[in-house]
Parts: C-alpha cells; sequence; structure tokens
C-alpha cells in the first residue's frame, strides 16, 4: 500500500582544582575561523571499524540499546545532581562502541589525528594516550604526550622551575559496566582543518590524556569531545559557537556530516532559546505535527517541572528519540491510522516497545506525511519518512520515537536523539543561547 502524497555509556568524574586552569586558548590567525571538523557515523565506509557484513537489524539495535542506556545515565545525572556536592562533578558521556557520532581532530605537534565522539552533553575533552593499557591501536596513532613538543602536563601545584617535578591532577573515567579510564590532565595544540583546505592551531587547550582502559572491548574512537557550555569546553573557549550537519544516517558511502567550531559556525534558519541543566541543553517544545494535522497534546506536557522532572534535550549522544508516554501513544496511534490495518505490526525481540511494521519505507511510504517537532519562537524539526522510519531489513520498518516508560525513567525527560536530526544543520550560540534549525543538504555547506 502506498500513500498518494545514532555506548553503555560513561560515566565522567572530575576532582579539579580550578585555580589550576589557563583561559588563554588562542587561535593562531587574528580574523574568525571556521573550524572544521568532519563527522563520521559507525555505520560509514569511512569509520576504521566499519562492519560491512553488520546488517541494518544490527545496527539498530545497537542504536536503541545505546540509546536507552543513554537516557537511563542521562537520568543518573538529573538525580544524581541534587544530591551532588562540590567535589565531583558528574558527566555521562558516550557509548564504549561510539554508536552515534564522531568528530576528526589532531593534538600535538607534530599533529597526530584523534578519532573523538561529538557530545553535546560533556565538556571536557580526552583521548586514549601512550603509554597505555588496553587501548585501542586499530584507529591509528595513539596520542604519545612524551612526542609532542608543544604539551604540558597540568600540575597540581605549580612547576616552573628546572628540575621541578610535576605531580600531575589525575582523571578518571569510570563506564556502567565498571569499564575504566584514567591518566592525568594536561594542555597541548588541537588542529582543525578550515574551509578553505588550511589548518588552524589551537594553543594550550585542557585535555584528559587517558593511559590505561580497563575492560574496553571495542571503543571505536579514541576519546570524547565535550560540547556543552561547561567552563572547560572547547567550544566555551572558541567564542561559544558551534554547529553541526547531519545528512543521512543510513547511507554508509555519505561523507557529508560535518562538525563546525567558533565564529565561523553556521546559524542559520529559525531559531529557538535553550536552556542548560546539568551539562544538557533544554529546548521549549510546544507540539507534534503529522502531515497537517495538530495532534492533541495539552502545552505543560513537555515543561520540566520544579523538581527539575521533565522537559525536552537535544541531544547528541542518543540516536533514537524518546518522548513521554502520552505524547508516544498519540504519535503511535496517528501512525497506526495512516498506515491502516493492512500493515501488520512487528516485534524487535530485545525491544518490545518499538513500533514496528512489516513494509518497505521507500516502497510502501511513499507520500507518508512529514512529523513535525513544534518549539518556542516558531522553529521547527520536519522529519521525513527517511528520519522518521528505520528500515530494520527487507521486510520490516520501525519508527524511530521511543516512549520514556519503557526505560522505568522516573524523571521522564524528552529526548530528541540524532535521527530527528537528519536534513538539518544545528547551529548553537551559547552566549545569546539560542539553538538554530536549517533543513539543508550538508553537501551545500562543505565548498
Amino acid at each position: 500500500m502506498a500513500f498518494a502524497h545514532e555506548p553503555l555509556h560513561l560515566l565522567l568524574l572530575l576532582s579539579l582544582s580550578r585555580c589550576c586552569f589557563s583561559s588563554t586558548n588562542t587561535i593562531s590567525s587574528g580574523k574568525p575561523q571556521r573550524l572544521v571538523s568532519k563527522l563520521i557515523h559507525p555505520g560509514s565506509v569511512h569509520h576504521p571499524h566499519y562492519k560491512p557484513n553488520e546488517t541494518a537489524k544490527d545496527r539498530m539495535e545497537l542504536d536503541i540499546q545505546h540509546s536507552a542506556a543513554r537516557l537511563a545515565n542521562i537520568q543518573a545525572r538529573i538525580e544524581g545532581s541534587l544530591v551532588s556536592n562540590n567535589d565531583y562533578k558528574a558527566r555521562v558521556s558516550p557509548s564504549l562502541t561510539g554508536r552515534t557520532i564522531m568528530a576528526n581532530i589532531s593534538i600535538g605537534q607534530p599533529p597526530i589525528p584523534q578519532l573523538v565522539v561529538m557530545d553535546t552533553g560533556s565538556d571536557i575533552l580526552w583521548v586514549m594516550c601512550t603509554p597505555c593499557t588496553n587501548c585501542d591501536n586499530d584507529l591509528g596513532l595513539l596520542f604519545d604526550p612524551s612526542k609532542s613538543s608543544t604539551f604540558s602536563p597540568l600540575c597540581k601545584t605549580p612547576c616552573d622551575f628546572e628540575g621541578c617535578r610535576c605531580d600531575p591532577i589525575p582523571f578518571t573515567v569510570t563506564y556502567a559496566d565498571n569499564s575504566t579510564a584514567s591518566g592525568t590532565f594536561g594542555r597541548d595544540t588541537v588542529v582543525f582543518e578550515t574551509t578553505d583546505e588550511g589548518t588552524s592551531r589551537i594553543s594550550d587547550v585542557l585535555f584528559g590524556c587517558g593511559h590505561n582502559i580497563g575492560h574496553d572491548t571495542d571503543p571505536g574512537h579514541n576519546g570524547i569531545l565535550g560540547l556543552n557550555n561547561g567552563p572547560d569546553s572547547l567550544v566555551t573557549k572558541l567564542g561559544q559557537k558551534f554547529s553541526y550537519c547531519i545528512g543521512n544516517l543510513a547511507d554508509p558511502y555519505y561523507n557529508y556530516h560535518q562538525l563546525i567550531l567558533g565564529e565561523g559556525a553556521d546559524l542559520e534558519g529559525y531559531s529557538t532559546p535553550f536552556e542548560v541543566y546539568n551539562g544538557f541543553y533544554y529546548v521549549t517544545m510546544e507540539g507534534i505535527s503529522v502531515g497537517e494535522k495538530r495532534l492533541d497534546i495539552a502545552p505543560e506536557t513537555f515543561e520540566m517541572k520544579e523538581n527539575r522532572a521533565g522537559g525536552v534535550i537535544i541531544d547528541t549522544g542518543s540516536t533514537i528519540t524518546f518522548l513521554v508516554d502520552s505524547v508516544h501513544k498519540l504519535l503511535s496511534k496517528e501512525v497506526r491510522n495512516l498506515l491502516g490495518w493492512s500493515f501488520r505490526q512487528a516485534t524487535i525481540e530485545k525491544s518490545p516497545w518499538m513500533q514496528c511494521f512489516y513494509g518497505s519505507i521507500s516502497r510502501d511510504l511513499v507520500g507518508f506525511p512529514v512529523v513535525t517537532f513544534h518549539f518556542s519562537d516558531g522553529a521547527d524539526l520536519a522529519l521525513d519518512s527517511g528520519s522518521f522510519f528505520n528500515q530494520l531489513n527487507d521486510n520490516v520498518f520501525c519508527m524511530t520515537v521511543g516512549p520514556v516508560s519503557s526505560l522505568n525513567i522516573k524523571s521522564k525527560p524528552s529526548l530528541i536523539g540524532l535521527l530527528a536530526q537528519q536534513s538539518y544543520n544545528v547551529g548553537y550560540d551559547l552566549v545569546n543561547q539560542f539553538v538554530y534549525f536549517q533543513r539543508i543538504d550538508c553537501e551545500l555547506l562543505t565548498g
């Protein structure tokens, strides 16, 4: 019947003395730069761990698993913030297998390429460093701080005289499955590409150097690039602006996903304000339409409550989108009505809460109406059938939206994942606190 018309997750524990941090990050050129990093999805042929025999079902099941773990850890972080103290701060990072999306950067002099997970829910940059126990060497060269002429350790006390022995500040990452990464903090130069095919060096960047990885099997990345508004975030040091463009995640050959940091970030399209809580970007969602039909959703449904429960987070650490139960039920009912009873429902054994149907997106959903997420100030995210559905195999497709209740989440935040952000350039202005949605082919931004 055809119609007529992106890891068990990390919990980052840092115990740092703020007095030791420098804020003198500089860009080599005096003019604003478009600091560019090509983004790579784990299902891409451009990823060094690309698995040609991995099926769409394999990928989707992993995406669901790690998206669910992401949301569960966000919940833990929200609850933990109510009882946290000043000595520690919790940070959620992406999955061990890098199921979201990764950025290419280089560190040091000479510059060593690194594949790091782009995470809007973290505020620190860290990479695996030599010497290293259990580090993954399949992604290329690990960073060796002893061979970088621009590296300097971050010491607990000043060490500015000859013969001084630095007592480095440690960092520890603890994974939900008790896997760990530990090492020390330092500073070095980070190198980005620019849109004129040159490079730009950012000196004196704070980052964590991981020397010991425990129980790590197949990370698929060298570390984490945090993009929230924390004082130690790289984006905070670079003018507090960034943008990323996400194209077709289902196409393994698509090569135009990109991240831009600094004043050259693309802040175009309609904007909506955001607020930051616990290091996450919260937006005000006002409703959902399926085609021309606006679903009957109470205005307060997406609001954050006084106890910080609820709200809507826009996130790069989850592939799947999760909505509060009442909204998911309404949306699923509308989809069911549109599909008609000629589409039999299918079930994913590991995720029975996913709404799946027998059929083909390309064959059976021609003309399926666009599903639109509406935000305050008139900004929209329009999900066509390739973003709202995912082909599980030749005969089954599934909605890419799940209910929060399936994860037993108490605070029930909704989460807008990467699949919902496909075909958009998403820009963040951290100074004025606006996020921009521009529907565009990412290839048009690479010139």
